[in-house]
Parts: C-alpha cells; sequence; structure tokens
C-alpha cells in the first residue's frame, strides 16, 4: 500500500471547519486572479467572504493557489461545489461569482470564459447565466471576445472603442489580452478549443 502525499490545497481542505467555504473561496479566487493580479477592492472581497464562511484557513495560501493555476486545487474546488450547489443554490452561487469577476468595473474575457465553465458546471443554461448577469450587473453578459481572431483587433484598429465605465469583454490593450492567455497557461492565438479546455 503506498501513501498518498496531499497537495496543499488538500491539506487545507482537510484542516478546514467548511470544506465547502474553502473550495468557494479558491474558486472566487481563480476569478479574481484571472487578469494576473487581485486588485485591493478583489482583496477585500476576498477576506470578507473567507471571515464568513467561517473556515478557520488563512485566505492567503488560497489566493496563491488561485494566482499560480493549481488545476488539482481548482478541479477539486470545483467538484465540491458543484455536488452542493445544485438548483437555486447554484443560481446564487453564480451571482457571487459574477460579483467577483466585476468587482474592478470590467469583465474580461478570461472571466467571462469562466462564469460560463462555472454555469456548465452547475447545469445552468446560457439564458439563465444572461439572465442573472442582468440582475446583478443591469446589461446582458457579453459574448465573449475571441482575441485571436483577426477581427478582434481590426474592429480595435478601426477605433471601434467602448467606454472605460461600462462592463467590457474587451482587453483595454494587447497586453491585457496576453495576460488574459497567460493566465490559462495558453499562447497568444489559441484557439476557442484550447480556451475552454484549459478550464477542464
Amino acid at each position: 500500500m503506498t501513501d498518498h502525499a496531499f497537495t496543499e490545497f488538500e491539506q487545507l481542505i482537510l484542516n478546514s471547519k467548511n470544506q465547502l467555504g474553502t473550495s468557494i473561496l479558491l474558486v472566487l479566487a481563480w476569478i479574481a486572479s484571472s487578469d494576473g493580479h487581485i486588485d485591493a477592492q478583489e482583496a477585500k472581497q476576498l477576506s470578507e467572504i473567507s471571515s464568513a464562511s467561517k473556515h478557520g484557513i488563512s485566505v492567503q495560501p488560497i489566493i496563491r493557489r488561485a494566482q499560480k493555476r493549481d488545476i488539482e486545487a481548482l478541479q477539486l474546488a470545483c467538484e465540491i461545489v458543484a455536488s452542493d450547489f445544485v438548483n437555486e443554490k447554484a443560481l446564487r452561487f453564480l451571482e457571487m461569482a459574477i460579483g467577483m469577476a466585476i468587482a474592478d468595473g470590467r469583465l474580461l474575457p478570461s472571466e467571462n470564459h469562466i462564469l460560463r465553465f462555472l454555469a456548465d458546471l452547475l447545469g445552468v443554461s446560457n439564458s439563465s447565466l444572461n439572465e442573472i448577469f442582468i440582475n446583478v450587473t443591469g446589461r446582458a453578459i457579453p459574448f465573449p471576445s475571441d482575441v485571436s481572431s483577426a477581427e478582434y483587433w481590426r474592429e480595435r484598429d478601426n477605433g471601434n472603442k467602448r467606454s472605460d465605465h461600462s462592463t467590457s469583454d474587451k482587453a483595454d490593450h494587447p497586453s491585457k489580452a496576453i495576460a488574459a492567455y497567460a493566465t490559462l497557461g495558453l499562447e497568444p492565438g489559441a484557439s476557442k478549443e484550447a480556451i475552454k479546455q484549459s478550464y477542464c
């Protein structure tokens, strides 16, 4: 019989007083860090959620796991979330996830893809996700931008700009698009299929 060496996140889960709360926190930290960093507002929200969950674990190791894109930890957290959140609870969780995604006032492509992945994981249709997004933000969820397409960059070059004050699914600058791909562990120009697989 071989000994199983627990990962850092498995140890956090085992030591947690609220395994679901710890898992939720990792998923939300994944959303927050998907643009390459966690800003002050996102960090504040994560700390508040951590305190409310009463899981007895420091938020910092969980944020580190998310920032390192620890796939095994994210998979375990998603499995725990999916096993508990069904029906109405799934919708409430997506509200929380949307709130985290737009905490900085915008919705980047990476955040959009994560929200759609979570909806699929929880058995929530695209139309229901859109309804929730409208309820939270007052507008429909944008169709995910394909920053690998030539059309995307042509539109940007032609001056098709959106207000900085609106919730946007497009990156402000090519470096943001590159950061979004790096967050997924992908090279710029990756296909839609590769992007989707990076969330599995």
